[in-house]
């Protein structure tokens, strides 16, 4: 059974079709060209390390409080 959203190619022509309202069937071909299409594989997104964030300098604090000593 075909899912809402999944991609589909004809491996003949290149035409590709997405569902968008998906039946209710066990058994489900589309057919292009007289031959069934394929699913359509699609890399998952890569998620993104969060940067971290870095403490605040010190230095500058430490150089107020020598100038001021």
């Amino acid at each position: 059974m075909a899912r809402k959203g999944e991609k589909f190619e004809c491996e003949e022509c290149g035409m590709v079709v997405m569902v968008w309202d998906p039946c209710e069937c066990d058994e489900c071909d589309l057919i292009c060209c007289d031959i069934p299409m394929c699913l359509v594989e699609e890399p998952k997104p890569k998620r993104k390390a969060k940067a971290k964030k870095k403490p605040a300098k010190k230095k500058a604090a430490k150089r107020k409080k020598a100038a001021a000593g």
